[in-house]
């Protein structure tokens, strides 16, 4: 009996938690997409036993026929199977259903899958410069199908991507910050998350804002994101706007997580420190023990003769090293339990997002740059919005502005020294904070150019305040 396809899925999908090892399997094995027969077959009978003692006995052969490997062959969802070798392959959106339903037995998106990613909208870019750009096209429309493709896949692989790094990251965090270090057990088991976060933060975080960040610097091609406004550009200036929407739309929802990711960056910074710090102490507490190993080895000849190491030698020269177990008093080291400098540098991040959440409800705040311990480049950041600021203290809307951001963009451009579409920026947020002001977004797309940058917005009406509304 063939059961079609939509009615497998449902079953897959209500005994989903018996396929997950699937999933499992696939990550031990490096991302294989061959599933081992005897594995589905066992898996199968596990929902099959399940329905029986949950539903009926009938139930429960209803799954197992459904289930059946002859009836996913016919639905097309098993491309491969292989009674010789023991597998059989599933479609690929079977898989990604399958991964679908844990986030956290995904896996972050490397930089080789990035990468990936990044050259296939450059060749996208590469395709659309040289063909005509018009529906007549065969080839165009091909490409354009292709360009679609590409950028559902980014959107989509950077979204589970952030949801499985953020819920690996909350439970990594959770077993650092609760476990007790003085059991072995539990050491064995922060060092190993530790490890693991210290690969989350090199091999995923920060391979991820490269490629979100539209200022990164590639040895051959563009970023990602600017490959896509190019393609906008070529649709715009073809006379395809509907196309030119679709697609910076596509960007901005693709470039808006890296604030997610740099969240992620920002909260794991410390547990990388940690890692690191705890290193360098086990190798100092290694060394030590080794000394003091080869300093009783040359002494000792299986028997209890001469088991005491002279006090003149190297390996206990300072006594207090060795002082009983509960404290190791080696140079350089804070065995305390309170790491003073970790909590201040929690302390130091957590009090400047409290300031600029104050900020963003009250107008300003005057944050002293000199206590918040930013680098340069930030400082000087700081100083260009405090600069802004200033500008935007005394201004009022023009009679009759019909566009918050082009009245903006002028009064910037003639009064700033060295003014970009940054400053524009910093200069919306301060001026849409005002409580007392409201604004429209009209749907219609403008683009503003200055310098090497454009910025794609919609335009924002203001509303008008109490006291100009006529009254009735």
């Amino acid at each position: 009996m063939i059961v079609k396809a939509p009615y497998i899925l449902k079953q897959l999908i209500d005994y989903r938690q018996h396929f997950t090892p699937l999933v499992d399997h696939m990550e031990q094995h490096h991302g294989t997409t061959e599933i081992p027969l005897r594995l589905y077959r066992r898996q199968v009978r596990a929902a099959a036993d399940a329905a029986a003692q949950a539903v009926s006995k009938r139930e429960g052969e209803r799954v197992f026929q459904t289930l059946a490997e002859n009836n996913l062959e016919h639905e097309r969802l098993i491309v491969r199977k292989e009674q010789a070798r023991g597998t059989l392959m599933f479609a690929p959106f079977v898989l990604e259903m399958l991964r679908h339903f844990d986030v956290s037995r995904l896996q972050g998106l490397s930089q080789t899958e990035l990468e990936d990613l990044r050259r296939g909208l450059n060749q996208s870019l590469d395709a659309f410069e040289q063909l005509p750009l018009t529906f007549d096209d065969e080839d165009f429309c091909d490409e354009l199908r292709l360009l679609r493709r590409r950028t559902q896949d980014t959107l989509a692989n950077i979204q589970a991507s952030v949801a499985t790094l953020g819920a690996q990251s909350d439970r990594l965090g959770r077993i650092v910050d609760y476990q007790d270090i003085a059991r072995l057990e539990d050491a064995a088991q922060t060092r190993e998350a530790l490890r693991h976060i210290n690969r989350i933060y090199q091999r995923h975080i920060l391979p991820a804002l490269k490629f979100l960040d539209p200022q990164t610097a590639f040895k051959q091609g563009i970023p990602a994101i600017t490959a896509i406004y190019r393609i906008a550009d070529l649709m715009r200036d073809a006379g395809l706007p509907e196309l030119d929407e679709e697609l910076r739309l596509a960007a901005n929802a693709i470039h808006v997580y890296i604030k997610d990711i740099d969240a992620l960056r920002r909260s794991l910074e410390r547990y990388v420190r940690q890692n690191q710090r705890q290193r360098q102490q086990y190798d100092s507490v290694e060394s030590a023990f080794n000394r003091l190993r080869e300093a009783t080895e040359a002494l000792h000849d299986g028997s209890l003769r001469d088991k005491y190491i002279p006090l003149n030698d190297p390996a206990i020269r300072r006594p207090g090293t060795f002082a009983g177990i509960k404290r190791l008093r080696l140079p350089g080291l804070d065995w305390r339990d309170i790491d003073h400098r970790a909590d201040l540098e929690e302390f130091t991040d957590r009090r400047i997002a409290e300031l600029r959440d104050a900020r963003d409800q009250q107008g300003s705040v005057t944050v002293d740059p000199a206590h918040t311990g930013l680098n340069e480049a930030d400082l000087a950041r700081q100083r260009r919005q405090q600069e802004v600021q200033a500008l935007l203290q005394g201004w009022q809307l023009p009679h009759g502005c019909g566009d918050l951001h082009q009245a903006l963009h002028d009064f910037l451009q003639a009064r700033l020294a060295d003014y970009t579409l940054y400053d524009l920026l910093d200069a919306l947020d301060w001026v849409m904070a005002r409580p007392e002001l409201g604004y429209r977004a009209r749907f219609c797309h403008h683009v503003l150019a200055y310098g090497e940058l454009e910025l794609a917005y919609h335009p924002l009406t203001p509303l008008p305040t109490p006291k100009e509304t006529p009254h009735a």
